[in-house]
């Protein structure tokens, strides 16, 4: 353990004194080993104050670029994970007594009471992220845990072993206010500035954007062009049988969408057994990361060994790119365990966006040989309206957002991160239609022509294959990836065939029919302009 020796001879000589303990509390020997939660320059070193409130650094402060997932230190139990005076805060709780704070983070991915392990991805980061560590009240220089040969020691017995009391969470957020004090009041306001600013030039693109789509010219024109690139793309026409069970041998890795749980989702419904894949070779993506847990049937070879963890809808709501990179770990274990096997990515609706990132952290990492077939079923590649009304109610409007999206199967929460990431003009989506999917991935979509949610004209991808299922009304959502027509598109997706022809009166309605429905959607949308002040 990398605890600098002044530190231990203290910790031992309270040890010492200290002969009774309570039963069940942290006292037994225990060793853990820190790690750097970034791999960043440290901008601003540990300076002790000279007093309480005194000037000083309680930590060390990284230059990171906007988006660097933060990790964490060692392995630990979670006691604070949210707000401090307009700020973002995690506070894990060591076995050895220690705890580590992860400080102005641009998003949390973690929840109070959760057991994270060591290198497990507790938020974002970006410009001024700061890392500190505390013994109970005393601060320490977070740099000499780092470096040092692993020592065990027996620690005081903390105040909180067992499950976050309320006493401790009020504890965390006064000791976090130090740090939040140390940052500057002046810097603080010009970074919360900084944000206010771009999430306005967001809320005007997004009217822009909507009134534009009200234009009748426009919508012409973009379902025109739609159904150009229809009638141009390859086909397979129907006479052409689909492979038979192509995914033989490969381990397919589903990745759920928006409002879904480690116990519901509808990418479950894909006929794995039809394409091909052993029931024991298909994993889903947990939304707090690794894969689901087992589902009556045990993992294939190796594939049990990568933690299982479960989710609740809450957690499909956070930040994307942080399950972007979540699902690319997942599938360097997936690697890792089945070396010799094709990982195909089968994606239903929000999760296709998680699939996206993901393709470019391994790009990024110079691993996207492991990736075989990638497919997105009614993914949101252009946004999604829903979010954009979400982005354009802004925090007075969502009272009146609330109300609509309760009518969505299991709701919406308009103040969802993952909400506003999908929003059409959001900072994400522009990013992702700019830079398209990396090359060498083989990549195609699928999309329901009268699906009400994400409509078909945003599930495609410029430049990639992309097949439309005759679905239409409320349902056609949640029913696309169990659809007869989509395992078709999937057995030729994995099989290497183009999607399946629709014929010119199949392509003018799988062009005009989602370009209506955005229609209808963003003149409901215009409403939020009204009545809502940007």
């Amino acid at each position: 353990m990398g605890i600098r020796i002044g530190a231990i001879a203290l910790v031992l000589v309270v040890a010492f004194g200290a002969t009774v303990h309570q039963a069940g509390a942290a006292g037994a020997d225990e060793a853990v080993v820190y790690e750097p939660p970034v791999d960043a320059p440290v901008i601003d070193p540990f300076r002790a104050p000279k007093s309480t409130y005194g000037p000083g650094n309680r930590g060390l402060t990284h230059d990171l670029e906007s988006g660097t997932p933060v990790r964490a230190a060692a392995p630990g139990q979670v006691v604070f994970a949210g707000w401090v005076a307009g700020t973002q805060h995690v506070t894990v709780l060591h076995a050895d007594g220690l705890r580590t704070s992860y400080s102005f983070l641009e998003s949390v991915v973690v929840r109070r009471g959760e057991t994270v392990q060591s290198g497990a991805i507790v938020g974002l980061g970006g410009r001024g992220f700061h890392f500190g560590v505390r013994d109970g009240d005393v601060y320490l220089d977070p740099a000499s845990l780092f470096g040092v040969a692993e020592v065990q020691v027996r620690l005081v017995p903390h105040d909180e072993p067992g499950p976050p009391t309320h006493e401790g969470l009020m504890r965390e957020r006064i000791a976090l206010q130090q740090t939040v004090r140390e940052k500057g009041l002046l810097r603080r306001a010009v970074d919360w500035g900084a944000d206010r600013a771009s999430r306005q030039v967001e809320r005007y693109l997004a009217t822009i954007h909507v009134l534009r789509e009200l234009e009748p010219v426009e919508a012409v024109t973009d379902g025109m062009s739609t159904l150009a690139d229809r009638l141009t793309q390859d086909c397979t026409v129907d006479s052409t049988a689909a492979p038979t069970r192509p995914a033989s041998g490969h381990v397919g890795l589903l990745v759920a969408g928006y409002g879904s749980t480690s116990d519901e989702a509808a990418i479950d419904d894909i006929a794995a057994d039809t394409l091909g894949y052993e029931r024991s070779d298909v994993l889903r993506y947990s939304y707090t990361g690794g894969r689901t847990s087992d589902d009556g049937a045990a993992p294939g070879p190796g594939l049990g060994a990568i933690a299982a963890s479960s989710y609740s809808a809450a957690d499909t709501f956070t930040d994307l790119r942080a399950h972007g990179t979540a699902l690319a770990d997942l599938v360097e274990a997936v690697a890792s365990a089945r070396p010799d096997a094709p990982i195909d990515l089968l994606a239903h609706s929000q999760g296709g966006i998680v699939v996206r990132l993901a393709l470019v952290e391994l790009a990024r990492r110079r691993r996207l040989d492991l990736v075989g077939t990638v497919v997105t079923i009614g993914s949101p590649h252009r946004g999604v309206d829903l979010g954009t009304g979400a982005l354009l109610a802004g925090p007075i409007g969502h009272r009146l957002l609330d109300p609509v999206t309760d009518l969505t199967d299991g709701g919406v929460d308009s103040d969802a991160d993952s909400v506003l990431q999908m929003a059409e003009t959001s900072t994400l989506m522009l990013e992702l239609r700019r830079d398209g999917v990396p090359d060498g991935v083989d990549f195609r979509t699928i999309g329901a022509a009268g699906d009400l949610v994400v409509t078909g004209d945003k599930t495609t991808v410029a430049g990639h294959p992309s097949a439309m299922v005759g679905l239409v009304g409320p349902t056609a959502h949640d029913a696309l990836p169990g659809a007869q027509a989509t395992t078709r598109e999937l057995a030729l997706a994995i099989g290497g065939l183009p999607p399946g022809c629709r014929g010119v009166g199949g392509a003018i309605v799988d062009s005009i029919l989602p370009q209506a429905i955005s229609y209808v959607e963003n003149a409901a949308l215009a409403g939020l302009v009204a009545v809502i002040p940007l």
